[in-house]
């Protein structure tokens, strides 16, 4: 299920655990632990950035950051949990936002 999500830790949560998937990819001098900072999620949100989620289970799995530019929509952040990556999370969240 894709909804709208405004629970900072479990978008937090979320972030960090999948950001496990840049390590070794992005150079570790540009990797900060945590990845993703609640005052740098506080300062996306109050930019205009609305994240939407998938459930599994009651839990919060993967999400997308969108940001409404006026002529565009930029998609800001895309996370899916290291457990819960290649079952169409990414996608699904994709078509949604796409929708929007």
């Amino acid at each position: 299920m894709n909804r709208r999500c405004t629970d900072l830790s479990a978008i937090l949560s979320v972030i960090n655990d999948a950001a496990d998937a840049y390590r070794g990819v992005i150079p570790d001098d540009c990797l900060t632990e945590p990845y993703m900072s609640a005052s740098h999620l506080r300062d996306d949100i109050a930019s205009g950035v609305e994240f939407w989620g998938s459930e599994h289970e009651g839990d919060l799995v993967g999400l997308m950051g969108i940001q409404d530019k006026g002529e565009v929509s930029l998609i800001r952040h895309a996370y899916v949990r290291t457990a819960s990556r290649n079952h169409g999370i990414g996608s699904s969240l994709l078509s949604r936002c796409s929708a929007s």
